[in-house]
């Protein structure tokens, strides 16, 4: 038994682990590890869908590091971490935390991307530092997911890529399994907002300044089975965008999902039986 307590009474050894009441039975006092937030006991359990819990954003101007306050944040929650930058930098290179790894893109409008997916835990810090060069703006978000399955996660969180031409609708791709997580970006001195189709959640934005031809960076989120949510409308036409899929793991549970809105997770079959 882990973590057992005993003491010699001259004669043998007795057993004196703690004990705490769990409501019917007493127990052995269960190793505690801190979260960052609480002492547990262990980790939650995965979800099929992982639940959004904050974001923090920045727009940095002529700085060549870009630091980031994570959102309230525990052990086990999955961060996502976006840069995009303009000029002609190399494409942002994560700096904190360490061993996370970044995939980066050089998309065809000359804009720089990079997504880094990871699970935290305390040693981890309470912040991200990425290295832009010398971009001329950069945009940064960072997303936190709890209840994810960290023993999912693949090589690249990034599912794939679109890119768009002097359009102001952005059709999106096809959803994957667990959290479907949808970041747009594009450079206009125009934009001043978008809307995401029904069923898409949106999460954060950080337009640039209007008037200026500064990164702008929208994110939203969706359950997914499979079929397109839709499409992205903004409030202006733009010379160029794209949006990157990412994808948050959950753990299924085995049963079969309903969601609501999306053309292939909302077709009900002969056999479903609806839970209330």
């Amino acid at each position: 038994m882990a973590n057992q307590l005993k003491v010699f009474d001259g004669t043998s050894w007795i057993d004196k682990t703690p004990q705490v009441w769990d409501g019917s039975k007493w127990s052995p006092r269960p190793p505690l590890y801190w979260d960052g937030a609480a002492w547990m006991a262990g980790a939650p359990t995965p979800r099929e869908f992982p639940a959004f819990v904050g974001s923090t954003r920045a727009l940095v101007v002529g700085q060549a590091l870009a630091e980031l306050p994570l959102p309230a944040v525990r052990a086990n929650d999955f961060v996502v971490s976006i840069c995009v930058s303009s000029g002609s930098a190399p494409a942002p290179r994560l700096l904190t935390p360490a061993g996370a790894l970044a995939t980066q893109y050089t998309l065809a409008s000359g804009l720089l991307m990079a997504v880094a997916v990871w699970p935290w835990e305390p040693s981890r810090g309470d912040s991200v530092v990425w290295d832009v060069g010398t971009a001329h703006n950069a945009a940064l978000m960072a997303l936190v997911y709890r209840n994810g399955d960290i023993s999912n996660i693949g090589l690249t969180p990034v599912i794939g890529i679109r890119e768009y031409s002097n359009t102001s609708s952005l059709p999106l791709m096809a959803s994957t399994s667990y959290r479907n997580v949808y970041a747009a970006v594009t450079v206009s001195s125009a934009l001043t907002g978008l809307a995401w189709p029904s069923g898409v959640s949106g999460r954060d934005q950080q337009l640039g300044n209007f008037g200026s031809a500064q990164v702008s960076l929208m994110v939203a989120d969706t359950p997914g089975a499979g079929g397109s949510p839709g499409s992205v409308q903004l409030d202006t036409t733009v010379p160029s965008a794209a949006v990157v899929l990412i994808s948050v793991p959950g753990r299924s549970d085995g049963n079969p999902t309903w969601i609501l809105g999306d053309p292939v997770g909302s077709e009900l079959g002969t056999t479903t039986i609806l839970e209330l």
